[in-house]
């Protein structure tokens, strides 16, 4: 059972490799988006609200040479409007197939201008339907899923922190160029 287990996660890790530089360009955008005074909101319900904590967790604690950052929950609700303003980005994650409050939550979104992004399980699904984009986890048992949407996120968190350290130190050249060499 085990060794099924760790073959199936090697294989959904191995399918994901192939969105690493969409999780960098992602990331890439939620640093921007950040530094220009904007948010970023992650989503889940379940396991997977537990999973976007962690995400929250990760980026607003300080790190290294970064600030904390503007991350935050957006409840999974159908009345949230007052939390999206145009510009701001929403993460949902979802492992589950049909999760309609995760959806709710991105076509909000949406429609009220900010961008939405999803970690799915297998596609077609309505949280992948409902964002701009989605990466989406083939797998057949939760648990994979979500295993590899938590390696996601740690990427997706790896490429921000490296952008806003990046914009710091080029910053901080451009204000005092003989500071950082």
């Amino acid at each position: 059972m085990i060794d099924r287990h760790l073959i199936t996660l090697a294989i959904a890790l191995q399918h994901i490799d192939d969105d690493v530089p969409r999780l960098q360009a992602w990331g890439q955008t939620v640093a921007s988006v950040l530094i220009a005074g904007g948010r970023l909101f992650t989503c889940g319900s379940g396991s997977s609200a537990q999973q976007a904590r962690h995400l929250v967790t990760e980026l607003t604690h300080p790190e290294d040479d970064r600030p904390p950052l503007a991350v935050g929950m957006l409840p999974v609700r159908s009345d949230g409007r007052d939390d999206y303003q145009p510009g701001d980005i929403v993460l949902c994650l979802s492992a589950i197939e049909a999760d309609e409050q995760v959806a709710s939550v991105a076509a909000t979104a949406g429609e009220s201008g900010m961008t939405s992004w999803a970690l799915t399980g297998p596609t077609p699904n309505a949280v992948a339907a409902a964002c701009a984009e989605a990466i989406s986890v083939d797998a057949a048992v939760t648990s994979t899923i979500e295993e590899v949407h938590l390696a996601a996120i740690h990427i997706l968190c790896a490429a921000v922190n490296s952008a806003v350290r990046d914009t710091i130190q080029l910053t901080a050249s451009a204000e005092d160029p003989l500071a950082v060499r």
